[in-house]
């Protein structure tokens, strides 16, 4: 119960010689006190207080049988003080937990012990909800940091907000560590990083000593921030003024100027929070949390040079970059904010059963899926969007895990906002679950976890594999010795083919380290194979004390298996002969065989396909991928748009997962109904095929899902308020098949250019298809005459194509960590060429 008679009441826990030292301001009129320290009903220690007026009262509570305050036992002591001020009784009470926050190195500790922060994002809107349950505001609290803990976080970040006192009262009993922010949110989105108040100041210097005072007894408290994204604090005189006074307040917490864009090299700063690139930590960019080359945007505060080059940062003979070494904790901003589709229906029931009115994309979502005509697809598009959201979750928080640079991370985050029509969360808007399990997101997020390095995830058979296996170790509760086993369980066998293990694996030590490295020769296989690699660590009896588990794919490395195959094939990008030596390519576009393999619509396909022929049509032009160097526009054109195989980040990209209808064209290519990492090599740089409007019923064997939310910069720029169908939810295909006239059509956008390099599941997609396309079985249910197939390609040529938004052209660029004012420039005239 706090007291405005002892406003710097300030009780500082000494854990290192189980001791409390108290201080406070004399009221006016109060000449003696008594004092008293409870552990529950108990009495710990008390004692008597000479005072004088308007004097600093300073004394220590000895604590025996110390109890420490901690994330997964917090613990918590009462102070007691009794005074009669001017012949009135006065009693102040407060909570107060016995821990100690500091930093050594580039590590955080807490009660002496390493500490990783596991921590998730609310505070402003675009990452937050109101009470929508109308809760007492500690239930509203409570049910959010319940909810956390269970999926193992154990650090919250206030973006651009302090919280009420409920939630520190609610954090300090169940036990989650509080990150404030005094410097509030200013308007539209970018000028946040640059607004300062009325008087020049960054912020208050009152309001955050009044701040520190508050707060500063709350066990849960544990980081000071000025603010999110502040530029160039180094350089500002008031930035290291109010680290002074932060510290002579309160030397027991971590400070840190701003969350992102601070340089690399401010000495006032406990820790820091750096932006590591809107890259995604798989394929290209699975070191993304190893590299400080984001860094280098933000600058020195010391003058010291960056970098040096004979041209910008596009255009170069040569450059020489500096290394950046951190020198403290460091902890990675606002990671994993990878988008999912919404549950429309339930959360629409939501909003009705508790008489709340409902955000207005609710109905906009609905009506945009039924002008798709995605009804039926729906409930399949939203599970999709769901798997690959996770899977882009657990290879984010694995590789920041894994990194060597890292103290932690900000997750962006735990619930979705009512706000907007993105969901980012693992939690729906109301902080209840949306059917992600604990015990699955527990095996990448909990105090210790294992990790297996693995940067690819698919194999030809037989093929040796070395995989490094660390662990990112910070229990207390994990024994200090266990045996490391592992198992490689097949799909198709339906047991494990492989399994051992090493025993005695020291876990003394806290932090990350390689604890094995695992060499595999993968199975031999006839065909694809979905395995699961399992890795644990057990105790003396054998039972998992910690376990986690990756899937892998194997193919068959036989490319003689592929019969002797007569075709006409003219393809761009693509050579066939590399691997495949019985492709015989004979005729001519104007004089095909009865296979035809292009990449590319033209007269002469159509009318192989008029008059009974066969197409392959693995999909791959220029125009798709010309953001940077214009390329001619294709006279027969299937729309088409570029993708990555990443997730969408918040209003970046078009890649929300995708589901496969059961086809036998992929019979020899191993799947599970869903996108996953078999698909990589595939799916990255492809000509995804937008299919909103094509001129016949066709459901796509491999359809993909579009994000359903809005590009920011629609709204600030162009003024374009709502959902816009032409680029939100589209109805993409993957690969799709036709009967044209007498002619069979199988149309794949996904990227074969790596069977240049034997990738082994671009061999195997390929090899599944040709079989398909040879066989008996290639039947195609749709069907189009080819005269219209002709009119709708031809119209698509002569129309003005559909560009991508300022947010997406850099997604699928994949070049740059961040944003350049040069990029934002070349966005937004690739969008006017129209």
């Amino acid at each position: 119960m706090r007291s405005n008679v002892l406003k710097d009441l300030f009780i500082i826990p000494d854990i290192d010689n189980s001791k409390a030292k108290i201080s406070f301001t004399v009221p006016r009129g109060c000449k003696s006190a008594a004092w008293e320290v409870l552990s529950g009903n108990e009495i710990v220690c008390s004692g008597n207080l000479n005072l004088e007026n308007k004097s600093m009262a300073l004394f220590e509570a000895p604590i025996k049988d110390m109890k420490l305050w901690s994330v997964d036992f917090p613990y918590l002591y009462t102070l007691k003080i009794y005074m009669t001020i001017d012949q009135k009784e006065v009693s102040v009470e407060e909570n107060f937990g016995m821990r100690k926050i500091h930093v050594s190195g580039r590590d955080i500790y807490v009660n002496n012990e390493k500490f990783y922060v596991r921590g998730f994002i609310r505070g402003r809107e675009a990452h937050d909800h109101p009470n929508l349950e109308n809760l007492p505001l500690v239930e509203y609290y409570e049910k959010n940091i319940r909810a956390a803990k269970d999926y193992g976080f154990n650090f919250i970040r206030f973006h651009s907000r302090i919280p009420p006192e409920e939630c520190f009262e609610a954090a300090d009993r169940l036990g989650i560590f509080i990150h404030v922010e005094i410097r509030k949110y200013f308007g539209k989105y970018q000028k946040e990083r640059t607004m300062m108040n009325d008087t020049g100041e960054l912020i208050n210097e009152q309001q955050w000593i009044e701040t520190i005072l508050r707060l500063r007894n709350h066990p849960s408290l544990m980081v000071y921030c000025m603010g999110n994204e502040i530029r160039h604090p180094g350089t500002n005189p008031q930035v290291e003024r109010i680290a002074k006074i932060t510290k002579e307040l309160d030397p027991t917490r971590l400070f840190i100027d701003t969350c992102a864009h601070g340089e690399f090299d401010r000495t006032y700063v406990d820790i820091d929070v750096q932006h590591m690139s809107y890259f995604y930590p798989f394929g290209t960019n699975y070191d993304m949390f190893e590299n400080t080359y984001n860094w280098l945007i933000y600058g020195s505060c010391k003058g010291t040079q960056m970098s040096e080059s004979d041209g910008d940062d596009y255009d170069f003979n040569y450059k020489v970059t500096r290394a950046i070494s951190p020198r403290r904790p460091i902890l990675a901003h606002e990671i994993c904010h990878y988008t999912a589709l919404r549950d429309i229906d339930k959360l629409d029931s939501k909003f009705k059963s508790l008489n709340v009115e409902k955000p207005w994309w609710i109905d906009e979502l609905r009506k945009l899926v039924k002008l798709k005509g995605l009804e039926k697809d729906y409930p399949l598009m939203f599970k999709a969007s769901k798997k690959f959201q996770f899977l882009s979750w657990k290879l984010g928080i694995e590789a920041a895990r894994r990194s060597k640079l890292l103290s932690g991370f900000h997750f962006l985050q735990l619930s979705d906002t009512e706000r907007y029509e993105n969901s980012n969360g693992i939690l729906d808007c109301f902080d209840d679950r949306t059917g992600i399990e604990e015990k699955e997101f527990l095996k990448f997020n909990s105090d210790t976890v294992i990790l297996a390095d693995l940067p690819r995830r698919t194999y030809f058979e037989k093929e040796k594999v070395k995989i490094p296996v660390y662990i990112s170790h910070f229990s207390n509760e994990v024994p200090d010795n266990l045996d490391f086993k592992f198992y490689l369980y097949s799909k198709n066998r339906n047991c494990t083919v492989l399994t051992g293990g090493l025993k005695g694996i020291d876990l003394s030590e806290k932090g990350l380290r390689e604890i094995v490295t695992l060499e595999l020769k993968m199975p031999a296989t006839e065909n694809s194979d979905e395995l699961l690699l399992e890795c644990r660590l057990v105790n003396e009896k054998g039972e998992a004390v910690i376990i986690n588990d990756w899937k892998l794919w194997i193919y068959p490395d036989r490319a003689e298996a592929i019969p002797e195959i007569k075709c006409t094939v003219a393809l761009d990008d693509i050579k066939l002969n590399l691997r495949y030596s019985q492709i015989k390519s004979e005729g001519s576009l104007e004089n095909p065989e009865k296979l035809l393999i292009v990449n590319r619509f033209s007269k002469e396909v159509i009318k192989h396909l008029e008059n009974g022929g066969d197409v392959l049509m693995l999909y791959r032009v220029l125009e798709t991928r010309d953001r940077k160097v214009r390329a001619q526009k294709e006279k027969y054109y299937l729309p088409a748009t570029w993708d990555r195989m990443k997730g969408v980040i918040w209003d970046r990209g078009t890649n929300q997962g995708g589901f496969i209808r059961p086809n036998k064209a992929l019979e020899s290519f191993a799947n599970d109904g869903f996108l996953d990492l078999q698909f990589y090599e595939l799916i990255d740089d492809c000509d995804k095929i937008v299919m909103d409007d094509f001129p016949c019923e066709c459901e796509p064997v491999i359809q993909g899902v579009d994000k359903a939310s809005r590009d920011r910069f629609d709204v600030y720029t162009y003024g374009l308020s709502e959902l816009q169908p032409q680029w939100t939810m589209r109805k993409f295909g993957y690969l799709f098949e036709l009967r044209v006239g007498k002619g069979r059509l199988l149309v794949s956008g996904f990227n074969f250019t790596g069977l240049n390099y034997n990738k082994p599941e671009v061999c195997g997609m390929f090899e599944s298809l040709l079989k398909y396309v040879i066989s008996d079985d290639f039947k195609p249910s749709a069907s189009i005459e080819s005269g219209k197939l002709e009119e709708y390609l031809l119209r698509k040529g002569s129309e003005p194509r559909i560009k991508e938004r300022k947010m997406t052209q850099f997604w699928q660029l994949n070049d740059a960590p961040l944003e350049s004012d040069r990029y934002w420039r070349e966005a937004e005239e690739y969008i006017a060429e129209n």
